[in-house]
């Protein structure tokens, strides 16, 4: 038997025997065989294993969190489920999980690996329904596996999803909706398609769309947006700059931004609140409710000057590059931008798709600029005679006296120090690491 222990404040330990144990799980108990609906940002269907349905949705970084119903026992029992295509872990072993709601609410439990297909992960087993009303409730959920921690997840349309879960159960319980005649469309459509590709990941989130539903272009326009990804992410880099929470970026990092969160280094996201942006000169600010472990000082007199040393910390290219964040370092080429903009400056340092809104930084630590662009692709010559000139290791930093100025305008606080002593490259990487973070955007197309 395992065990899942509850602690909040001031209230007693509660003990919960799960049902669960420590063997494989197998991947059917994980597919949606039929969506039932979307609820938001999940999707809600039936598990024929389970003999009931299940709420999915992947979150940024990959992760996906499963809630489902088993009615297999004598009474229902409920799973959690956390699974990424990036983790090891092994099916059928015994892992520890912690759960932590709103930062204060904690459940504890033994879980189970799992795989289905590239996602391992583990399973929580014989869930009793106080959890599920807590995780419906609540707006973040804190996840840790054994010794490492997965970070934050945003849980603010977690009600919506899991009261679909309920009534698409309560269709299965009563009849209403037939797992038999699921079960036989599956095994005409396997028939008709001949045998499975051994690496067919459809029916773990977002399965094909049920055989009755109305052709494209009949159905609704919010179903319709809702299977091109209604709901995507963008993301860019930030940097905290005060003890209270808020931190800086471009305001094109957060454009269009319904629910933006923070990550830092290997933490998972917390929710940010966008309090200002200005497109003029494409600045945002940002804060979220936890103290960040460091924030970053503005450089004072004297000025940065041509040919001075910068280092760059940020978040380029998710999915590709380093989810811990990446350094590059440079000269200041220029003391104006393109066209002779004097709110900017041009860097060496190597900028992707992603370091926008991170932090240029002195070799003292101090922040001078925030990059904001790069030139790739120029194209030059004549019709009769084209070539293409590839613009090499020029960027673009808005200047930080024009962050000041956004700063004071929303009465936010910040620190200016003159520059240090010139320190190594690895200890100024180490200074502005500790102070940025990755801005994820949720956006809404």
């Amino acid at each position: 038997m395992s065990v899942l222990s509850h602690r909040a404040p001031l209230v007693a330990s509660v003990l919960l025997v799960l049902a669960g144990s420590a063997q494989a799980m197998s991947s059917d108990n994980f597919f949606i065989d039929d969506v039932y609906a979307d609820a938001e940002k999940w999707t809600v269907g039936v598990n024929l294993a389970r003999k009931s349905c299940v709420m999915d949705m992947e979150f940024v970084g990959n992760t996906e969190i499963q809630i489902g119903k088993d009615a297999n026992g004598s009474s229902d029992q409920y799973y959690m489920m956390f699974a990424n295509p990036g983790w090891t872990y092994e099916e059928g072993g015994d892992y520890a999980v912690t759960v932590k709601f709103n930062q204060v609410s904690t459940w504890n439990g033994d879980g189970v690996g799992m795989r289905l297909h590239k996602y391992r992960g583990v399973s929580l087993e014989g869930i009793k329904r106080g959890v599920i009303d807590e995780f419906a409730s609540m707006r973040t959920l804190s996840l840790r596996i054994g010794k490492t921690n997965y970070g934050t997840f945003n849980l603010t349309t977690t009600g919506k999803g899991v009261a679909k879960l309920e009534e698409c159960a309560r269709a299965v319980a009563s009849g209403n909706i037939s797992l038999a005649s699921i079960a036989e469309r599956i095994a005409a459509n396997s028939s008709a398609a001949g045998p499975a590709a051994p690496n067919d990941d459809n029916r773990f989130s977002k399965p094909p769309a049920r055989e009755d539903s109305p052709p494209e272009a009949n159905r609704p326009e919010a179903n319709r947006d809702q299977d091109e990804g209604r709901v995507g992410y963008s993301t860019g880099t930030g940097f905290f700059i005060n003890s209270d929470g808020y931190l800086l970026t471009n305001a094109h990092v957060v454009e269009g931004c319904g629910d933006a969160m923070v990550r830092r280094a290997l933490s998972g996201p917390v929710p940010a609140r966008i309090v200002a942006r200005e497109k003029t000169n494409d600045l945002a600010i940002l804060k979220i409710d936890e103290k960040p472990e460091a924030f970053g000082t503005f450089r004072g007199a004297p000025q940065i000057r041509l040919g001075d040393s910068i280092v760059v910390f940020g978040y380029p290219l998710t999915g590709l590059l380093s989810s811990t964040g990446n350094l590059s370092t440079g000269l200041i080429s220029s003391l104006t931008g393109a066209g002779d903009d004097v709110s900017k400056l041009q860097i060496s340092a190597p900028v992707q798709s992603g370091n926008s809104g991170g932090a240029v930084v002195d070799q003292s630590g101090r922040i001078v600029a925030i990059v904001v662009a790069k030139a790739n692709i120029q194209a030059r010559g004549t019709e009769e005679k084209p070539d293409i000139e590839v613009i090499q290791n020029v960027n673009f930093a808005i200047k930080a006296g024009m962050a000041q100025f956004f700063l004071d305008a929303n009465q936010v606080n910040y620190t200016v120090e003159p520059p240090g002593e010139d320190l190594k490259t690895p200890d100024v990487a180490e200074i502005a690491r500790k102070f940025t973070a990755q801005v994820i955007c949720e956006v809404r197309r």
